[in-house]
């Protein structure tokens, strides 16, 4: 099994690595073929699968439930990002925002490997935690994908309003598709993030004996949750759109991103 794991995981480096460049290729290239359109989402399907195998692998070997880990958590997120990239790719034409999705699965997969896999200690209920662990991944993995496609949308903003028509804003994807994806992937995590927000209450107790980073950590799921909220309820009552909920969109992430890094710098001490 441990075989297994450590294949999966070069592997999945490998056609991460592979995916990234196709799609970076196919971006900067202004004479890029169809194979690297064809072959992009292939490699990054791919990647996937071999990221998924290294992850129960791993759990296996240490005998840890992927969802009770914060190494497995981090690497789970992405891996969540990858899937919903892959599954609204056509619909929602995001096809170019593969050039972000697969760099970030890439340093989350090899990143998680410095963050101590040891379970997480709680004292909740544990099946409360393992529902609330969950809601938050794929919440991360949404709101990740969500953040992407408002980067994108202020890139082909600026190229067309300084008139960079052609090239590059050819391949970007429209700016109503981007603006579109980004607020149904925040509509699709926000109850996650909620259930994520109220079920964390019941280990908040917790805050009481410790630091300074636990409290800027519970700070920052609640600012995320604020400007998410906040994105969302101005769209519908002010007509907030563009590149409005984009900036809110990317500070949200930015604070979920932040939150990530403290636990992982956190665990990565504790090893």
């Amino acid at each position: 099994m441990t075989d297994i794991a450590t294949v999966a995981f070069t592997l999945g480096v490998v056609a991460y690595s592979v995916a990234s460049t196709l799609f970076f290729l196919e971006l900067a290239r202004p004479d890029a073929q169809l194979g690297f359109r064809r072959w992009g989402p292939w490699a990054m399907g791919v990647a996937a699968v071999l990221h998924a195998t290294h992850v129960v692998g791993a759990s296996l070997i240490t005998r840890v439930c992927p969802i009770a880990s914060l190494q497995f958590a981090l690497s789970l997120s992405a891996l969540i990002a990858v899937v919903v990239f892959l599954a609204v790719r056509t619909r929602f034409r995001l096809h170019a925002v593969g050039a972000v999705v697969g760099p970030l699965a890439l340093t989350f997969l090899v990143g998680a490997q410095f963050v101590d896999a040891s379970r997480a200690e709680s004292s909740g209920p544990r099946t409360l935690l393992m529902f609330h662990i969950t809601a938050n991944l794929v919440g991360v993995g949404l709101f990740l994908l969500a953040g992407a496609a408002g980067a994108f949308y202020l890139v082909q903003e600026r190229r067309l309003k300084e008139k960079k028509t052609g090239g590059l804003s050819n391949k970007l994807p429209p700016l109503d598709a981007l603006d579109r994806a980004e607020h149904r992937l925040l509509l699709a995590g926000f109850p996650l993030l909620t259930f994520g927000i109220v079920s964390g209450a019941v280990f908040a107790g917790r805050l009481g004996a410790s630091g300074g980073t636990e409290l800027l950590r519970a700070a920052l799921g609640y600012a995320t949750w604020l400007l998410v909220a906040a994105v969302l309820v101005m769209r519908a009552a002010a007509g907030w759109r563009g590149r409005r909920a984009a900036w809110g969109t990317l500070a949200g992430v930015a604070c979920v991103v932040t939150v990530m890094l403290l636990y992982a710098v956190r665990a990565g001490g504790a090893g």
